[in-house]
C-alpha cells in the first residue's frame, strides 16, 4: 500500500498570502504595525532592526546603549525573530519579511530566462564576509554601511515613490541608483528571489545563526538521504539554494528557509519540516545520513560553510 503524501503545514501551504500580510503590516502605504506602534512609516527610526547593535568610531558605552533605547522596537523585532528561529526556524525570513518577500514575489512575475542563477557563488563566505565589514567599516573611520545600503531602507521607498515625491526623488540620486540595483540584480532578476538576503542581510546573517544553533532541537526542514532519487525538482524552488545533492543529499541550515518549497514538490515524501532524531543509548543523535554531512562537511551543502 503506497504511503500517503506528508501533511503541509498550513503556514508553508499558504505562504504567498502571509508574504503579503508582511508587507500590508509593514510596508507604504498602509504600514499597519508601524502605525500602530509609533509615529514612524518604515523601519528606520524606532524600527530599525539592525543599526543599534553597531559600534561606530569613538562611540561611548552610553552612546551604543542609547541606540538600543532609540530604536527598541527594532530591538524587541529582532530578540523576537531569533528566539523564534532557535525553535521554529527562520520562519520571520520565509513568511513575515516583507523586503524578502516583495523580491520573491516580484521575481516570479520576471521570465525564468531572464533570471540569474547565483547558487554556484558559496553564500557563507560572502554572507558572514559582508556581515564582518558591516560591523567594522565605522570603526575603521569608512563610514556606517547601515543607512546607505540598506533594503530595509530601499525597498520601503520604492512602495513609497508611488505615494511621496521624496522617495521618488532618492531614487534620481546616485545612491538611489545603486540601491535599485542591488534590488533588481540580487532581487527581481535572481533566481528564488532571495539573492540579498542570501548574501547581503545583517539581519538573515544573525537569524541563520541562530537557526544553525537551533537545529539540533528545533524543527526544521529535515531530509531523509534513503528517500531521495535525486530528481532535482526540490533545487529548482529552494529561493536560498540550500538543497545539497551533489555528494549526499543534504539541507545547509544557514541558509534553509522554512517555506516547504522542496516538501511541496518531493515525489518521494523525502523531505519533511520535524525535529532532528532522538538521542539513542550513546548520547549521540542518530542522525540521517543527510543531517550527518550537513553538519560536518563545509560546501556539502550551497557552499564552504562557516
Amino acid at each position: 500500500m503506497p504511503e500517503s503524501p506528508i501533511k503541509i503545514h498550513f503556514f508553508r501551504r499558504h505562504r504567498t498570502p502571509l508574504l503579503l500580510l508582511g508587507v500590508l503590516l509593514f510596508m507604504p502605504p498602509l504600514s499597519l504595525l508601524f502605525q500602530a506602534g509609533t509615529t514612524d512609516s518604515n523601519f528606520c527610526g524606532a524600527w530599525c532592526p539592525r543599526m543599534f547593535f553597531v559600534w561606530r568610531e569613538g562611540m561611548t558605552f552610553s552612546q551604543f546603549f542609547l541606540g538600543f533605547a532609540r530604536s527598541f522596537m527594532g530591538v524587541i523585532l529582532l530578540v523576537g525573530i531569533l528566539l523564534s528561529t532557535l525553535f521554529l526556524g527562520r520562519y520571520w525570513c520565509s513568511h513575515l519579511c516583507p523586503i524578502g518577500g516583495t523580491t520573491e514575489l516580484g521575481s516570479r512575475l520576471v521570465s525564468r530566462r531572464l533570471k540569474i542563477d547565483y547558487s554556484p557563488v558559496p553564500a557563507p563566505p560572502v554572507r558572514y564576509g559582508y556581515l564582518a565589514v558591516y560591523l567594522l567599516a565605522p570603526l575603521a573611520g569608512l563610514g556606517s554601511l547601515c543607512c546607505n545600503y540598506c533594503n530595509f531602507a530601499t525597498v520601503p521607498r520604492l512602495y513609497g515613490a508611488f505615494f511621496t515625491p521624496a522617495d521618488l526623488a532618492y531614487f534620481f540620486r546616485t545612491l538611489g541608483w545603486l540601491n535599485l540595483a542591488l534590488v533588481v540584480f540580487l532581487g527581481f532578476l535572481a533566481r528564488g528571489g532571495r539573492g540579498y538576503c542570501n548574501f547581503f542581510c545583517p539581519v538573515g546573517a544573525l537569524d541563520a545563526l541562530a537557526a544553525k544553533l537551533g537545529s539540533r532541537f528545533g524543527r526544521r526542514m529535515r531530509l531523509d538521504a534513503e528517500r531521495c532519487t535525486r530528481c532535482g525538482l526540490c533545487l529548482e524552488v529552494c529561493p536560498t539554494w540550500a538543497i545539497g545533492l551533489e555528494k549526499q543529499p543534504c539541507i545547509d541550515q544557514l541558509s534553509c528557509l522554512p517555506c516547504g518549497e522542496c516538501e511541496k514538490v518531493c515525489p518521494e515524501n523525502a523531505i519533511a519540516y520535524k525535529k532532528a532524531a532522538a538521542r539513542g543509548r550513546l548520547g549521540r543523535r542518530a542522525e540521517t545520513p543527510a543531517t550527518a554531512v550537513a553538519s560536518s562537511m563545509p560546501g556539502a551543502c550551497g557552499g564552504p560553510g562557516l
